[in-house]
């Protein structure tokens, strides 16, 4: 019979992420105090730090994808029924950080509301300025959604008495919520480019959408058929990017500097959960495969 390997198949990887994020945190951070206009978000010159946040970045981020890619046949994803305390603890703080983000979302929603209900509405441009208050609405609902998957998926790691694989109807919610949370971005009539804090939140999205996919996928064993290997190699780099867009934003606010901070530089909670349990999921779920061994040769062996 094939057992389970407790030993963690996505190694290097985890390693290529810590020295990553021990390099690009103070990194990201000192450009809060230096480059960066808080007026705009641009950077207001470009040094050797901003070349070097961005060669730390890309190299990590190819590296994780061609070491997963490397090993795609060597990994699989633990669907083993056992108390993952770690795991589920984490998962729980995620939805918390989902359900503040949503709290915010309805909050914005309603700031459009209000807006809007204050505008003559007899022209076009007028009916479109109502269009986008659809987005934070549907971000909030699928955000709510999400964070019950990640409750009920919490508990049934912390008891392990399951693997959380029945949830199969919610457990896309996540990937529908990035992607009206990267609506919501491209909603906002700005260079991507020059505001770095958009342009890392981009990608930050996007990896996201791909690991909640293959999460989503693996977990509940529907067509997850050699897709192990994605949760690594796509989970890591949406952790990675979420660190910078979070760690650094909680450091300068709870400094006393908020007013550092743009409007796009927004500090969001729900992304340091999710990089704590991307983390958490890819060390402790992501294992070598164990070749089966047949079990009259075993019988000889004993």
């Amino acid at each position: 019979m094939k057992s389970i390997s407790v030993k963690n198949g996505f190694g290097i990887g985890l390693i290529i992420f810590a020295v990553a994020a021990i390099i690009a945190l103070p990194l990201r951070t000192v450009q809060y105090f230096t480059t960066i206009e808080a007026e705009t978000g641009f950077y207001s010159s470009v040094d050797w730090s901003v070349y070097l946040l961005a060669a730390v970045l890309a190299v990590a981020v190819i590296a994780i994808l061609a070491f997963g890619i490397a090993k795609r046949k060597k990994l699989e994803y633990s669907l083993e029924v056992v108390k993952r305390p770690g795991c589920g603890v984490l998962s729980m703080a995620c939805a918390a950080g989902i359900l503040m983000s949503s709290a915010r979302r309805i909050i914005d929603f309603m700031d459009l509301i209000e807006k809007n209900s204050q505008v003559v509405i007899h022209t076009a441009e007028a009916e479109a300025s109502k269009s986008p208050a659809f987005v934070p609405c549907a971000e909030a609902i699928f955000g709510i959604l999400s964070a019950m998957y990640l409750f009920a998926l919490g508990f049934a790691l912390l008891s392990g008495k399951t693997n959380g694989s029945e949830f199969r109807l919610v457990s896309l919610s996540p990937v529908v919520w990035c992607i009206f949370r990267m609506i919501s971005k491209f909603l906002n009539t700005i260079s991507y480019i020059r505001v770095s804090d958009l342009a890392i939140e981009m990608i930050m999205i996007a990896f996201m959408i791909l690991f909640f996919m293959a999460f989503a996928q693996v977990n509940s064993r529907v067509n997850s058929k050699g897709l192990d290997w994605k949760i690594a190699a796509y989970g890591l780099p949406a952790a990675l990017l979420a660190l910078v867009c979070f760690v650094p934003r909680f450091i300068v606010t709870v400094s006393g500097n908020s007013l550092l901070l743009s409007q796009y530089a927004r500090v969001e909670y729900c992304d340091f959960g999710i990089a704590l349990f991307i983390i958490a999921t890819v060390a402790t779920r992501v294992v070598d495969k164990i070749k089966a061994v047949p079990e009259t040769a075993a019988e000889e062996k004993e």
